[in-house]
């Protein structure tokens, strides 16, 4: 029997870059796939992988990633500092996801027309001194069937 030979396109080009783009302008936080860790820190979370139409020898796939950010609160002296830090952090992540709606690597298309369709800003239930907010980034990409 033959080796399937593929593209691991969610991981390779959807979720890696989104990571790499995230390290880029906020060095400092860590990113996991799990849950979050310490003070503060991003959860990435594939969603779906949805068939859209064909394209000569490709699929067109649409890409749903949520990206969530939480920070742990302090005394009530803190909370009007982490909440701006909140705010903060989910306009940088979504300006800096519009600046790579188009994103092109060593001149291979990873995504197209993409944009953060929702923000969702919450404080944990069981534990209320934990804020998130939660990014929903929706993209395109080909993937090849040769």
């Amino acid at each position: 029997m033959a080796r399937l030979e593929f593209e691991n396109i969610y991981k390779g080009r959807i979720l890696d870059n989104i990571q790499k783009l995230i390290k880029q302008v906020i060095p400092g936080i860590p990113i996991s796939y799990d849950e979050h860790k310490g003070q503060e820190s991003f959860l990435i979370t594939p969603i779906s992988d949805t068939f859209l139409d064909f394209a000569s020898n490709s699929h067109i796939r649409e890409y749903e990633t949520q990206i969530s950010f939480q920070i742990y609160s302090g005394s009530e002296f803190t909370r009007d500092k982490d909440l701006k830090r909140l705010t903060d952090i989910a306009e940088l992540v979504k300006r800096t996801l519009f600046d790579n709606r188009d994103l092109e690597l060593l001149e291979v298309t990873q995504w197209y027309n993409g944009n953060v369709s929702e923000i969702i800003y919450e404080r944990d239930e069981e534990e209320r001194e934990k804020n998130r907010v939660i990014l929903t980034f929706e993209c395109k990409s080909h993937e090849v069937i040769a």
